[in-house]
């Protein structure tokens, strides 16, 4: 009985350890298969990449069948707009209606007015063409494409006037010019006359100089007649700033500026051709106060003066300053004379 039972025993180890060694086996053949497919699915020295082949890696999450995934889609619709309205801008049809006048409001016959524009966005598309301004100082131009014109006007013994708009846009950004006959663009020319020989200085001379005011009030002077910076009593033009430094960080900070010549005197003025000085109404000093606090405040200044000097010559200076760093320059003209005529030969 005792040899039956361990009989019995013996035949259930056996299969226990018969299934434990069967399914090690499975094991390890699956394990073989999973190592042969993902060799086989490498990339060889030998072998070339197929368009559209997979490969699969351990960590891939990409599937094991279909294609690769497809680009982001593009809008189409978008970039054909774009093109179609850069394509417009380009043949947007150009118009334009001139007039020339002289100082006195007097309409100019004869003025050379010449156009530029591009029709395409190539050096081959540049298109120019002249005309001439009529009787009534009219001129125009119909029946041309593009997004911007250039006009320029000019006629010979005549100034021309830089302050008058020379470029138009008609379908680019910004703000679109509308022509309108009966309302013409004016263009303003000045009649040259009877030049004189004038004295003309700059300060500081030559090319990349500069000369600083002080931001104390200590004054500098000028020469007018000599072109130099003199010591204090022997110039024309003196020249005084003050400007709070106790933080130079500020964007905006107090400042002032005096200007004042000689036993002579200053009149502002914002005339273009500034080429005949009046008789009276000189100053003796001119006073530019800036407080930070000004709601118009300035951190540069550019300004013109008629000016008569004490020996009673007249002249011209173009003043500029940064009060920052007290930067300045000075362009003067005077007529040695006494003449009030200051245009230039």
């Amino acid at each position: 009985m005792r040899t039956r039972i361990l009989l019995f025993c013996g035949i259930i180890l056996a299969f226990c350890l018969w299934l434990l060694l069967r399914h090690s086996n499975e094991l390890r053949q699956s394990d073989s298969r999973k190592a042969s497919t993902i060799v086989t699915n490498q990339p060889s020295a030998t072998t070339s990449i197929q368009p559209n082949a997979i490969i699969i890696s351990r960590n891939s999450n990409t599937p094991a069948t279909g294609t690769l995934p497809t680009a982001p889609h593009v809008n189409t619709e978008t970039v054909d707009e774009r093109r179609q309205l850069f394509k417009t801008a380009w043949q947007t049809p150009i118009e334009f209606y001139g007039k020339v006048i002289d100082e006195n409001s007097n309409a100019i016959e004869g003025a050379s007015v010449q156009f530029g524009w591009m029709e395409t966005p190539a050096p081959s598309g540049e298109r120019k063409t002249t005309t001439k301004s009529d009787g009534n100082g009219l001129f125009s131009l119909q029946g041309e494409r593009g997004p911007t014109l250039e006009v320029s006007v000019n006629k010979i013994g005549f100034y021309n006037s830089r302050k008058d708009q020379t470029g138009y846009t008609y379908g680019s950004g910004g703000e679109k010019f509308l022509p309108d006959r009966f309302n013409p663009v004016v263009f303003h020319l000045r009649k040259k006359g009877q030049g004189a020989e004038l004295i003309q200085k700059d300060f500081p001379p030559g090319i990349g100089q500069y000369w600083q005011l002080h931001h104390d009030g200590t004054p500098i002077e000028l020469d007018l007649l000599g072109g130099s910076q003199n010591v204090t009593g022997s110039g024309q033009l003196k020249l005084e700033l003050w400007r709070d430094i106790s933080d130079m960080k500020k964007q905006s900070f107090d400042w002032k500026l005096q200007i004042s010549v000689l036993n002579g005197g200053l009149v502002p003025t914002d005339e273009e051709f500034s080429f005949q000085a009046p008789q009276s109404g000189y100053q003796p000093s001119i006073v530019i106060d800036m407080p930070a606090t000004n709601q118009s405040w300035q951190g540069e200044i550019r300004s013109k003066y008629y000016i008569q000097l004490p020996n009673g010559n007249y002249g011209r200076i173009d003043f500029y300053l940064l009060p920052y760093n007290g930067v300045f320059t000075v362009h003067s003209a005077i007529n040695p004379t006494g003449s009030r005529n200051l245009e230039p030969k």
